[in-house]
């Protein structure tokens, strides 16, 4: 199979399945007990002072005005759990925004060549961030 082009091809190639192709943020192999999240590039920062951490979920993404939670936040709060609660090995892609102020934002790209494997952690607000550990080449 040559390098995947796109988010669908990535997940193919990991044996991930996504709920839905156009709004699932994350995808799971169950198989293998992983679960693959995409990360916003744009959400990089030093956090704690010394480590590089990404957003994976605010409070906020996902539910509307009237707090319901859209079918995507509700798949990614089930895939979060299979990592907090189940075991499974958290992983993330890097996707890039068209607009980094929009909300919802919309992909302009998806890094296929590589991921990385994650130590993910649950902030006293809500917020899920992601720790890379290690970088995985897509060949």
């Amino acid at each position: 199979m040559p390098r995947p082009q796109n988010r669908s091809q990535l997940m193919d190639y990991l044996g991930a399945k996504q709920r839905n192709v156009v709004w699932s943020w994350c995808a799971v192999n169950e198989e293998e007990r992983k679960v693959y999240l995409s990360i916003w590039l744009d959400t990089a920062k030093k956090r704690d002072g010394h480590r590089l951490s990404y957003i994976v979920q605010e409070p906020d993404w996902g539910v509307d005005d009237a707090g319901a939670l859209s079918a995507a936040r509700r798949d990614h709060d089930e895939k979060l759990a299979l990592v907090f609660d189940d075991g499974y090995e958290p992983f993330g892609y890097f996707i890039e925004a068209k607009d980094r102020n929009a909300r919802p934002r919309q992909i302009e790209d998806t890094r296929t060549g590589f991921i990385f494997s994650l130590e993910l952690e649950r902030q006293s607000d809500g917020s899920i961030l992601a720790y890379p550990k290690t970088r995985i080449e897509i060949r």
